[in-house]
């Protein structure tokens, strides 16, 4: 056996350990001390290469979908023998890193039931890289071992990335009523599609356990959403796997229009994306308690295209809140602030645009203006200036631009140290997880920079 075409390893652990053997003619396979033999003309037989031929066929119908472009996504099928349990059938996967649309049957891979490499393409000239089993192996040789499935494929469709973006609250895909739900097995036009969402890691890898858990506690699912990632589709046979995965990204694809169009497609009648209290997160005339919390970063997210814009004062928090606690909070910690950050790049930008300001305010007689001294007179006498000016400024109610961001950035330091304690109505909370317009980032209808994500519970 040539040693850059046959190969024995193994994908069951963290990471890929390959053995090759230059003269042997069979591959030898160690499996709970007892060791069988596999001769070189059953990897070559007619199954296998079929099992070859389907995988390049694919990838090149799934690149021309958009579901394997830029060497992403991966399918793998098991090796159909009617004398061998599906269990303990050969796996054919494709490899990482080629492009898909190009690829032959000579570039698969093929495994034994357990995960041992068996036989890995050889080598090709530059620019190709060399040979490596798909990422996708270790999560595939978990599903195969925990659903008895005959076929997975692994894509990364764009409706099967967006759709777990539009709520990204959600742990769960929910659509019913929609034709297509007949073509994902054990469902019917009427029933409800449930499919797991896992959040995506660095390493493709590190998701083989969080599938595992979505797989036992979603028994009927034949698929795993991966946020931001893409999808993992499995059924009983390449065919079933297939039809499946049109049958899913036509879902994803639905789900994703209708929420543009407004309409739940959670719900039966697919109607309007339902209100909270008659309204969609905005201020309301009712009357209504608050409450206080405490809320660290794990709950800031990075922002996407949609937000809502929150007037914070008497909207989503008492004016009070704004008046008594933030406003003296500022006041009170502008100048340990300076002095603890004072150094860095944003605080460096804080006080270039107050200097910019108060230069402004001399030029026009503004009162209460106090000269900033230059650097070389040293930080205490510069920081002690700021404050006058800064004090000056809140006292009179200013509403510029240089005062608002050093406020912003002292309440952000406040927010973070649990010094300062975000207050929202009670169902400001309820709004904004029920509305299907999330608030992954929310502007300050005061013109001030204030992080609201932080009093979003």
């Amino acid at each position: 056996m040539e040693p850059s075409s046959s190969s024995s390893g193994s994908v069951n652990g963290s990471s890929l350990m390959v053995m090759t053997e230059s003269h042997s003619q069979s591959i030898v396979v160690q499996k709970d001390k007892a060791v069988t033999s596999m001769s070189r003309a059953y990897l070559e037989n007619k199954a296998v290469s079929d099992a070859k031929s389907l995988i390049a066929e694919l990838c090149r119908q799934f690149y021309a979908m958009g579901w394997v472009s830029g060497t992403g996504g991966s399918v793998t099928v098991k090796v159909h023998d009617d004398s061998v349990p599906r269990l303990d059938q050969l796996i054919v996967m494709s490899p990482s890193g080629f492009q898909k649309e190009r690829m032959v049957p000579e570039d698969m891979y093929v495994l034994s039931p357990d995960g041992f490499i068996l036989s890995s393409p050889a080598s090709k000239p530059y620019p190709y890289k060399p040979p490596k089993c798909t990422d996708c192996a270790l999560l595939f040789m978990k599903v195969y071992g925990m659903c008895n499935a005959g076929a997975v494929i692994h894509s990364h469709g764009m409706e099967s990335c967006l759709v777990t973006m539009i709520n990204p609250f959600l742990k769960e895909f929910r659509i019913t009523h929609m034709e297509m739900i007949k073509g994902i097995q054990g469902h019917s036009y009427s029933d409800e599609l449930v499919v797991p969402i896992i959040e995506n890691t660095s390493h493709e890898g590190e998701l083989t356990e969080p599938i595992a858990e979505a797989i036992r506690a979603y028994p009927k699912a034949t698929a795993v959403l991966v946020r931001n990632h893409g999808v993992y589709i499995w059924g009983d046979s390449w065919i079933s796997a297939k039809t499946q995965a049109e049958c899913y990204h036509y879902l994803f694809d639905a789900a994703i229009k209708l929420h543009q169009l407004g309409l739940d497609c959670s719900a039966p009648c697919h109607g309007p994306i339902g209100k909270v209290n008659g309204f969609w997160g905005s201020g309301g005339n009712f009357s209504r308690s608050f409450r206080t919390a405490a809320f660290g970063l794990d709950y800031m997210m990075e922002p996407s295209q949609h937000c809502i814009l929150l007037d914070n004062e008497g909207t989503a928090t008492p004016t009070s809140f704004i008046t008594d606690v933030l406003f003296p909070y500022a006041l009170d910690n502008v100048g340990k602030h300076l002095a603890a950050t004072y150094g860095s790049k944003e605080t460096q930008e804080d006080i270039n645009l107050l200097r910019s300001q108060i230069q402004d305010d001399f030029e026009q007689g503004v009162s209460g203006a106090v000269p900033i001294p230059p650097d070389y007179v040293g930080k205490e006498l510069v920081i002690a200036s700021l404050v006058a000016n800064v004090e000056s400024m809140m006292r009179s109610d200013r509403k510029v631009i240089a005062l608002k961001q050093l406020q912003g950035h002292i309440w952000r330091t406040g927010f973070q140290s649990n010094e300062l304690v975000g207050v929202v109505f009670d169902d400001v909370p309820e709004a904004l997880e029920r509305c299907m317009y999330i608030l992954v980032a929310a502007g300050n209808h005061n013109n001030s920079f204030l992080p609201n994500l932080t009093m979003v519970t």
